[in-house]
């Protein structure tokens, strides 16, 4: 059975993320991290699916929910999401230390 995990900079962004929603609509909140959990659950069992970024590590990978990229790399059993970013943020300087993920 494919599983996924969580980095802990996957958590720390999830949950930054979550409780600035939440400040206005917790209920979007909620939604989005539901949203998160149930496209990483399909990722996992075709880790394949997601969008290659090459460019910024070697074997990383990614896929959208809204407006986040949940980025990833694949493991025999699934997938390792490393972080849960906006699509506006410098993806090059975010990844610039992707060796110590």
């Amino acid at each position: 059975m494919s599983s996924y995990s969580f980095s802990d900079d996957a958590v720390q962004d999830l949950d930054e993320i979550c409780e600035y929603i939440a400040r206005n609509n917790p209920k979007a909140a909620s939604k989005l991290f539901d949203a998160i959990r149930e496209k990483c659950k399909l990722v996992a069992g075709f880790p394949n699916m997601g969008k290659s970024y090459n460019q910024l590590a070697l074997d990383l990978r990614g896929f959208t929910v809204e407006a986040y990229i949940i980025f990833y790399f694949k493991r025999e059993d699934g997938i390792d999401v490393v972080r849960v970013v906006s699509g506006y943020r410098d993806l090059e300087s975010l990844f610039s230390d992707v060796d110590d993920c």
